[in-house]
């Protein structure tokens, strides 16, 4: 997944009965920066994501990404229209706090939150790590998006002068959005604990079941000549779950020191989607022109996204 760049926001549109929607060209994985526009678009919002912001004794935090808000803080989209052809999409958004100011800093820093995009067949995800912009305005950029039903989560850690008393630290919030045009829904694929992408073949290993704690490894087949694993976000890989239906997400833990491995809870049983990231460098040819082009270390790599489909027991 490349990197994007944003254009200055032009206005902001309050979240509360909005809907993010982008207006999407072919896709396509070239052109200038000009072509990739903010595309965010007022849309309505279903009612159930749509309460007014929780107080700090408000609901019980989540931890699937189902509303809109936890913990006294509240997910806004901030909206601007396209102006022509959108080629990128990123997600405008502001944290509300508690008391009603807009977050500025996460707790560990801004490179700390990850926004997650999840399409409601489970056909499309993305992870990225959201970008400030300034004055509490945050940009996803969640790159080409295909038509159809998808799901924006966030997940952050407060700052510790704005935690709530007797809330977890970490938050996860999500919101519904609607990217216009023609789309179909795919079938799930049957459970299978191994997956092959590009050359490479991922195995997975774990019993999960519904409610507990679970250890899952990951064992990687790599093609011949090819170099190790390089660190993904500080970790040899990132796995991330999300149940058909609801689309509740579940951000498993890397677990240092141990191989490729995750710590995390399903919450529910039945089939669960699985999402692994790695990242490798680029080999051969294709880096050499990577390397002429002058665009910086990170164009020498590549990243990949590996799908299970698992099954939680009771």
């Amino acid at each position: 997944m490349s990197d994007h760049r944003w254009s200055p926001i032009a206005r902001l549109v309050p979240a509360v009965g909005l809907l993010l929607a982008a207006c999407a060209a072919q896709p396509t994985t070239s052109g200038p920066p000009a072509d990739r526009t903010p595309a965010v678009a007022p849309q309505a919002v279903p009612a159930a994501e749509s309460p007014a912001p929780a107080a700090a004794d408000g609901p019980t935090v989540t931890a699937a990404g189902l509303a809109v808000t936890a913990g006294g803080y509240w997910l806004e989209s901030v909206g601007e229209q396209p102006t022509g052809a959108v080629r990128s999409l990123d997600y405008l958004f502001r944290v509300l706090a508690p008391d009603g100011s807009a977050v500025t800093t996460f707790r560990g820093g801004p490179d700390t939150a990850r926004a997650y995009l999840v399409r409601s067949d489970l056909t499309g995800f993305r992870r990225v790590v959201p970008a400030d912009l300034g004055e509490g305005v945050w940009s996803a950029p969640l790159g080409e998006v295909d038509p159809g039903r998808w799901r924006v989560y966030l997940a952050f850690a407060p700052s510790s002068s704005r935690l709530p008393p007797g809330r977890s630290a970490e938050l996860l919030l999500g919101r519904a959005l609607q990217v216009p045009g023609a789309w179909e829904t795919s079938p799930l694929d049957p459970p299978s604990d191994t997956a092959s992408v590009d050359g490479y073949t991922l195995r997975l290993s774990g019993s999960p079941a519904a409610g507990q704690p679970v250890l899952l490894r990951l064992a990687v087949d790599a093609p011949a000549g090819s170099d190790p694993l390089r660190p993904l976000d500080g970790a040899p890989a990132q796995l991330t779950a999300v149940h058909p239906g609801d689309l509740a997400l579940v951000p498993f833990t890397p677990l240092p020191g141990r191989g490729i491995a995750f710590r995390g809870t399903f919450p529910e049983a039945g089939d669960w989607r699985l999402f692994v990231q790695f990242r490798t460098a680029r080999q051969g040819a294709a880096a050499a022109a990577v390397a002429g082009t002058g665009t910086g270390t990170a164009a020498g790599f590549d990243d990949h996204t590996a799908v299970l489909t698992v099954t939680v027991r009771p």
